[in-house]
């Protein structure tokens, strides 16, 4: 505590403190920005470097001679410590060595400043680091101390000449094994490793120092400091400017940088190969390329790409894609080229004109197939009404009395023939809409008028059934846009289902509700329910739901689907609720209009 009261703070121990903060500032930067092999080890030795720059000002500031030699003893954990970490960096930063668990290495960056702590702790008994003729010096306004160095200091100096000769070595040895891109790197590394080593071999045999002090500590500051800003500066030992890099160059790709003036800067072999006597020489313009010229002019004029369309060179097909290059430096016009590149997207243009072809195709077919079926159901109809007139006939009595047996048969192929009839309109009606050429007549409508008659015209049928139909409804003016015609075909699909799947004595409820812009029919009956999950089979076509009911009811499976189909041309929507035991419930909505006052124009029809 003494010593650290009679600290005096002149300009040589600032500028040695302004270092420390340098080098302090430096090593947070580089463990926070950068990411390289050996960092591990680097940081132990910056953290060593930094701890014995402390005990260098310390000692600068200090007055007397015991407080100098305290303060020169309190470095020697970091001087032991500090060529150690170097080497064992070194090491791992050339021959790129992963990080891992190293345990022998930890228990030297451990044990071995711990014994230097302690010799230099008790020095004061042994003299063997200092000696007794240790004594201070005044040289002008600088007072310094001269070092009686003993037998210890000159054996751990040898021990840690041994490791600072051991990471000259290796970088010697990456040197020999290097591409030549990087010999001048690894070159400037052995420079500033061997710094040191010749200060301390220029002191301890020539007395050389700086500031009447050890030059050690300030070469291996220099040294750390400027190997930082090698590592921000140099791409050869980054693995990310490495494989940006090998991207670059190993693609297929055809890649082609230029300035913001749309002057060549640089390819990739992929695109040297592609243009080769076309490709220009370093700051010429690129309107010489085939095809991608003019693109690149209208680039590097306009920030955009002239067209988005592929481009074709031989039997491949390119998409031409661009990123800009931006200036480090923001300024108003930060933009310093354009990164150009071809992708190959050729496979890509033969599958989706494989897929384009067999669209069409596809589509022919079934437009094919289509006309097929309205010819055969037209052709059906004619010969099929012959046959469900003359079984009328027949039944009628107008050839003559029929027995019983008879007229059950006849019977029988009378509701067959209707039932065909119905398949052969559902066929046709089908048609019409996926071919798109059913035309519908809209009018203005009352929903609730609409409703009333439809139900009307199914009652004979329900009671048939022992169905019984309600119509529920708020009689509130209403008018909406369709075509009463088919709409009627859409809500007695809806009906004669619901009267189908009813039990005997069973009611099917209708209804009319106001939902906002649009009315909502609901007709509910109480049948067996449809399973959740059905939709796909409900709407779809010649589908019908799953179950000994359903099918034993019958049914061509186009009925909803077609009802689906028209509801939408009119702008509505269909959809349904359902409990298995208990019933379901349709929905169908219609836009409504908007009613005309007394000083208004008719409300306007919606469009088909």
């Amino acid at each position: 505590m003494t010593c650290l009261a009679r600290l005096e703070l002149t300009v040589v121990p600032a500028t040695v403190a302004a270092l420390w903060l340098l080098g302090a500032l430096v090593l947070v930067w580089v463990v926070r920005n950068h990411r390289f092999a050996g960092k591990r080890s680097f940081i132990v030795a910056f953290t060593a470097m930094l701890w014995w720059l402390a005990a260098v000002t310390l000692e600068l500031a200090s007055q007397g001679l015991a407080c100098k030699v305290t303060w020169a003893l309190a470095a020697w954990p970091a001087i032991m410590l500090m060529p150690m970490a170097w080497a064992f960096f070194v090491f791992d930063y050339t021959m790129n060595i992963r990080p891992g668990s190293k345990p022998l290495r930890r228990l030297g960056f451990v044990s071995l400043p711990t014994a230097a702590g302690l010799i230099a702790l008790t020095n004061p008994w042994h003299h063997l680091l200092y000696g007794t003729g240790t004594r201070l010096v005044t040289e002008g306004t600088q007072t310094f101390v001269v070092f009686h160095h003993g037998p210890l200091f000159y054996a751990i100096a040898s021990w840690l000449y041994i490791f600072a000769a051991s990471a000259v070595g290796f970088l010697a040895y990456a040197f020999v094994k290097a591409e030549k891109n990087i010999r001048p790197f690894l070159a400037i590394l052995i420079l500033i490793t061997l710094a040191p080593l010749a200060a301390n071999v220029a002191y301890i045999y020539w007395g050389f120092t700086i500031f009447g002090f050890d030059p050690t500590s300030f070469m291996f500051t220099g040294v750390l400091i400027a190997f930082s800003w090698l590592l921000a500066n140099n791409r050869l030992m980054d693995t990310e400017a490495l494989g940006r890099d090998l991207l670059f160059y190993a693609t297929h790709d055809p890649v082609i940088v230029m300035d913001a003036c749309g002057h060549f800067a640089g390819a990739n072999p992929a695109a040297q190969a592609l243009f080769a006597d076309q490709m220009p020489t370093h700051g010429e313009d690129l309107d010489r390329l085939d095809k991608i010229g003019p693109i690149l002019a209208h680039l590097a004029e306009t920030g955009d790409l002239e067209s988005p369309d592929p481009v074709s060179f031989g039997e491949r097909i390119y998409d031409v894609r661009a990123l800009p290059i931006a200036s480090p430096i923001q300024t108003k016009s930060n933009l310093m080229g354009w990164s150009v590149s071809l992708v190959d997207i050729t496979e890509r243009e033969h599958s989706a004109e494989a897929l384009r072809d067999a669209l069409v195709r596809a589509e022919a077919a079934n437009h094919a197939k289509s006309e097929f079926l309205a010819v055969i159901s037209h052709e059906l109809r004619t010969p099929l009404t012959s046959v469900k007139g003359g079984l009328d006939l027949a039944l009628s009595g107008v050839a003559g009395e029929i027995s019983d047996p008879i007229r059950k048969l006849l019977t029988i192929a009378g509701k067959n023939s209707v039932r065909l009839s119905r398949l052969i309109d559902d066929i046709l009606d089908l048609q019409k809409l996926d071919l798109n050429e059913m035309a519908l007549d809209f009018q203005d409508v009352d929903p609730t008028d609409f409703l009333r008659e439809t139900v009307q015209e199914l009652e004979a049928h329900a009671n048939e059934a022992d169905v019984r139909l309600t119509v529920d409804s708020d009689d509130e003016p209403r008018r909406v846009n369709i075509d009463p015609f088919r709409m009627k075909q859409v809500v007695g699909n809806v009906l004669s289902n619901a009267v189908k799947f009813s039990p005997k004595d069973g009611v099917v409820e209708c209804a009319i509700v106001e939902r906002g812009t649009s009315v909502r029919m609901t007709i509910r009956d109480h049948g067996l329910g449809i399973p959740e999950g059905s939709e796909d089979k409900v709407f779809g076509r010649f589908n019908q739901v799953d179950g000994s009911s359903t099918r034993a009811s019958g049914g061509s499976g186009l009925g909803m689907h077609i009802a689906k189909l028209l509801v939408e041309r009119m702008g509505g929507s269909i959809s349904y609720e359902s409990r298995l035991g208990e019933g379901t419930t349709f929905f169908v909505d219609i836009p409504l209009l908007p009613l005309a006052g007394c000083d208004q124009e008719p409300a306007r029809r919606l469009a088909s």
